[in-house]
């Protein structure tokens, strides 16, 4: 079955983002929450200032997919799909991280290059070379973001519906 895959593409100034939508404390209470928190090296929390991770960098291209789940039968299939696309799309910003030097990939939701993080072995990342961070975890209001960037709403599943689509969220940061 094909369905439609909608890309949005936004230039923003790094200084502007962490103006407008920088709250660490916020995403990282959300971060929490999760049942994945600090299971792998791209989740909070972390060793280094994320706010001076941001400041390396001038402008942020932010890049949203919209995933349609037309076609769908169940929320699994539709969450299925989605982890396939979130595979192409965190290479697709790996790749374009290699354009130009300097620049830094940031993926759609956390790494999951590895069936057990080594994170959780209090070992280093063994792909530190693949691995790279989402902008919730950087502390980002990506669902504000993608609202006022793009005019998108981020839909969500309760596991018994299927929502019209999914959003993958990422982009590159460039010096």
């Amino acid at each position: 079955m094909r369905y439609r895959i909608d890309r949005f593409e936004k230039d923003i100034l790094v200084s502007d983002m962490l103006a407008t939508y920088f709250d660490y404390e916020t995403t990282l209470d959300c971060c929490r929450n999760c049942p994945s928190f600090a299971s792998t090296w791209s989740c909070p929390e972390f060793d280094f200032d994320v706010r001076e991770y941001w400041e390396q960098f001038r402008t942020f291209r932010f890049i949203a997919d919209r995933v349609s789940n037309e076609g769908t039968t169940s929320p699994e299939e539709a969450q299925s799909r989605l982890f396939r696309e979130k595979d192409r799309f965190d290479s697709e910003m790996l790749a374009m991280e290699s354009e130009g030097p300097g620049r830094r990939a940031l993926y759609a939701q956390e790494c999951v290059l590895c069936k057990k993080c080594a994170r959780l072995s209090g070992l280093p990342c063994i792909h530190p070379e693949k691995m790279r961070y989402a902008l919730e975890s950087l502390g980002m209001l990506a669902v504000n973001m993608t609202r006022d960037v793009f005019g998108i709403d981020v839909q969500w599943s309760d596991g018994t519906q299927i929502p019209e689509y999914y959003l993958l969220l990422g982009g590159l940061l460039i010096p």
